[in-house]
């Protein structure tokens, strides 16, 4: 009877020992850097890039893991989960997108996942990685024209390069709404040149504009494609611009509220 005590007891000593230092234990599969390699961007050197992917987390251990906040260490990184516990030894899948933009080259970006594994709460990094190659790069990105005044002119310069180890090469280039640029093809870019676009424009009316610069080329992977420009045209003498109403917190009605004031009978 003694004997079978002491069995009982040890049984229970270990169960409870085995519930006590039962734990969820998390691990990255495939390690802890995410890595997009070369992505190269074609069709359009002002092309905004998304990439996507998906890890995997498996729970090594002997509890549910239950994985609680993921942080990012930027707004352009944004996770997917569905906070489902994984229970011991399945896995669970962390989607991941990250919005590069017009960003080139070698970028490194960073995610922390905290789970109920991790008494310390540090988390677990990650690195996310990935080359973003662009066989053409324009700097800066759109023709931003200084503000003028009527009858004046404005000036503004792009550069356009060839990052490729190929020519590349344009058939035309076509300005609109009264953009004027100094480059209409065609021409060539030769591998690792810089091809500098000088634009121009008269100021006609006051107020904002815009236009674009059509580049169509022969090469299938860049369909046409626009640079875009905008600026600021003044009046010469000051005048307002009528379609431009402005208020004055300090003038109000007799209730208290402020006054809007109607636009200017004489632009009618």
């Amino acid at each position: 009877m003694r004997n079978f005590l002491s069995t009982v007891m040890i049984g229970a000593a270990l169960l409870i020992g085995s519930i006590a230092y039962a734990q969820p234990k998390m691990e990255i599969i495939g390690g802890e850097t995410c890595d997009w390699g070369k992505v190269t961007v074609k069709n359009n050197p002002l092309k905004m890039v998304s990439l996507d992917t998906a890890i995997w987390v498996k729970n090594v251990g002997t509890k549910d893991l239950v994985i609680d906040t993921i942080r990012v260490g930027c707004g352009c990184t944004t996770p997917h989960y569905n906070h489902d516990p994984i229970k011991p030894g399945e896995t669970g899948k962390i989607g991941i997108g990250l919005n590069v933009a017009l960003a080139s080259g070698e970028l490194t970006k960073t995610m922390t996942i905290y789970a109920n594994d991790d008494p310390s709460k540090m988390g677990k990094l990650m690195y996310l990685k990935a080359n973003i190659f662009r066989p053409l790069t324009l700097t800066p990105q759109s023709f931003n024209f200084p503000e003028i005044h009527v009858g004046d002119t404005s000036h503004f310069f792009v550069n356009l390069k060839n990052n490729d180890t190929k020519p590349f090469k344009i058939e035309r280039m076509l300005a609109t709404k009264g953009m004027i640029i100094d480059q209409k093809g065609p021409v060539t870019i030769q591998p690792g040149d810089t091809l500098r676009i000088n634009g121009s424009y008269i100021g006609r009316e006051r107020g904002y504009w815009n236009a674009n610069v059509v580049i169509e080329t022969p090469d299938p992977d860049f369909p046409p494609f626009e640079i875009s420009a905008y600026g600021q045209v003044k009046d010469n003498e000051g005048v307002v611009d009528p379609s431009v109403i402005t208020i004055d917190p300090t003038k109000k009605d007799k209730k208290g509220n402020i006054i809007i004031p109607a636009p200017s009978a004489k632009h009618h």
